[in-house]
């Protein structure tokens, strides 16, 4: 998928007349690529749409829409919008009160090490994450990751006898959910 550019990102002015229509519609996508992997953490499978949303929303409550800011914007959520032959999403971490943060936070150490993966058919394509060091501890609450496919893989992915699930092997957050249906399609669409 191409990188959002500048000229993309509506003004604040037509953002907020058009918001109602564009929150709707995007909650709904949004939904729609919502898994829940237990009660410690989410995956929600990120696309163009989906990171212009997140943009045109931070812009709003900073009430700027200054091209500089626009471009500082676009150059970290760019980083969002899958690549040829891959899916990105958002993990989040579960915190349920402020002050059981450090403690969730030290609970899902790891977790970055290969525990979080797609399952199409046989084949396991582990989520690359956002830190630079795999051995790096848990340290935040959000984190972005990738799973690259190769061509081999997005054929076994668009074919529905095909079984594809999100898993995860963590001590603390281990689970398989079936990716099928509308999410499965809308996935897809990222992939061809």
């Amino acid at each position: 998928m191409e990188a959002l550019a500048v000229n993309e990102i509506l003004s604040l002015e037509s953002y907020e007349q058009q918001r109602t229509t564009i929150r709707c519609r995007m909650n709904a996508l949004r939904q729609l690529r919502r898994l829940e992997l237990s009660d410690a953490c989410v995956v929600i499978f990120e696309n163009r749409e989906t990171v212009q949303f997140q943009v045109q929303e931070m812009l709003r409550v900073d009430q700027s829409d200054d091209a500089d800011r626009i471009a500082l914007e676009l150059s970290c959520f760019n980083l969002l919008i899958p690549a040829k032959n891959e899916l990105s999403a958002t993990l989040i971490l579960r915190i349920p009160e402020y002050r059981d943060v450090d403690h969730t936070i030290k609970r899902m150490q790891g977790l970055t090490r290969g525990c979080i993966a797609l399952m199409v058919g046989d084949e396991r394509i582990p989520a690359r994450f956002d830190v630079e060091d795999e051995s790096l501890l848990c340290t935040g609450d959000v984190f972005y990751i990738h799973f690259a496919f190769t061509d081999t893989q997005i054929a076994a992915f668009s074919n529905p006898s095909v079984a594809v699930t999100l898993q995860s092997c963590h001590d603390h957050c281990s689970a398989r959910v079936p990716i099928e249906g509308e999410t499965r399609g809308s996935l897809l669409k990222d992939l061809l």
